[in-house]
């Protein structure tokens, strides 16, 4: 069984530009054709030696007298006949030139056109040749095409552009699952080293076994709320049509008065400014959001410090804004703060996973929001989440 021809990019364009000439070359030729026939056929005005009637004059033959000449060629029509052969003998011969010359025209634009498709769809093979050697260890490579600035070039451009984002996707993967591992890792070691001082030693009391299941208890609801987050952090996606009206002022009153004791043990002052603010998004995770805004700003303040909460409506956009004291933050390491298990000054440190804003900059970037975050020169942070009304 015989595989049918694979016709290739360059097959059809080779096969467009030929014919494309050689069409336009037959147009010539027939045009050219046509021109040559009629004035074959078209009687010249004025010729030299022609009658009145149209006839040539009979030419004298040297040595001869008219008289002795063939009397045919001043008959009527005899003109006429031999232009008759004249021309049949001349298209036929410009039929056979035309014939050659087609052929070549054919051969020539075939060459040319296989040689130009191959020149212009060069950087295509680039792309191909570079996309099928790279893997998951090589996304560092680049086409960095040259020349002009055509679709070949911009093609190129994206191409790079997609590897660079590609390469930094694996990267923060890469990152991802050590950082999350290394958080794991931590109260999984400790509740081995609970139970191995538990089959080790001497056999607990009462209360000794209530105290370490109490312990391993703790240390699993952590692994528990730690994992939670990490598939949040993953599938804090959301669907349009699963989307409905929220009203955010609700959201954070009802966290704030949850809050409300443990503001006090830690002698924070809070503040509200909740007016009716409805956004368009998921109940849950807007909810998620508000939650860790307030509790990052009372987690990383100090004994006497403040918190201020307000919500607005502002445009086309539903406003949520919080400010906290707390330590003074630089602003090169604000960006830093968005990324999982990162926070100020330290990284994997303290009894926080770090996942907080980062989770917050998932959930926004799911509802198509905007997200501003600013160091206070005083010391704590300001942040400002706009998202779609409802």
């Amino acid at each position: 069984m015989r595989l049918p021809l694979r016709m290739t990019v360059r097959h059809r364009l080779a096969l467009l530009l030929a014919g494309l000439i050689v069409v336009t070359g037959v147009v010539l030729l027939g045009v050219s054709y046509e021109l040559v026939r009629a004035n074959l056929h078209s009687a010249p005005a004025g010729v030299p030696g022609a009658t009145s009637s149209g006839a040539p004059s009979p030419v004298p033959v040297h040595g001869a007298s008219p008289r002795a000449q063939a009397p045919t060629l001043t008959e009527p029509g005899v003109g006429i006949g031999i232009r008759r052969q004249i021309t049949h003998h001349t298209l036929g011969r410009l039929w056979v030139q035309y014939g050659a010359i087609l052929a070549g025209l054919v051969a020539v634009a075939s060459l040319l056109a296989w040689l130009i498709a191959g020149r212009v769809l060069r950087p295509l093979r680039v792309i191909t040749g570079t996309a099928r050697h790279i893997t998951r260890e090589r996304l560092d490579e680049r086409l960095a095409l040259t020349g002009p600035r055509d679709e070949l070039k911009e093609l190129g451009d994206t191409f790079d552009a997609m590897l660079a984002r590609l390469q930094m996707a694996f990267q923060d993967q890469q990152l991802f699952a050590a950082n999350a591992a290394h958080e794991l890792r931590t109260p999984l070691a400790v509740m081995r080293a609970e139970l191995d001082l538990a089959l080790i030693g001497p056999a607990p009391s009462g209360s000794e076994q209530r105290e370490l299941v109490v312990r391993l208890r703790r240390t699993v609801t952590s692994c528990e709320r730690l994992t939670e987050r990490l598939l949040l952090l993953t599938r804090a996606t959301i669907a349009r049509e699963d989307r409905r009206p929220v009203r955010l002022d609700h959201i954070a009153r009802r966290r704030l008065a949850d809050d409300a004791e443990e503001a006090e043990t830690q002698e924070l002052t809070v503040s509200a400014e909740l007016n009716a603010t409805t956004a368009h998004g998921d109940p849950a995770l807007l909810g998620q959001l508000v939650d860790n805004l307030i509790d990052n700003a009372a987690k990383y303040n100090h004994p006497g410090g403040w918190i201020s909460v307000s919500t607005h409506a502002e445009h086309h956009e539903a406003v949520f804004e919080i400010c906290n004291s707390g330590p003074v933050i630089a602003s090169e390491e604000l960006q830093g703060l968005l990324e999982p298990f990162r926070r100020a000054n330290r990284q994997r440190a303290g009894n926080s996973a770090g996942l907080g804003l980062s989770i917050v900059r998932a959930i926004i970037d799911a509802h198509d929001g905007k997200l501003t975050l600013a160091a206070r020169p005083d010391g704590g942070l300001s942040i400002r989440v706009a998202l779609p009304r409802g």
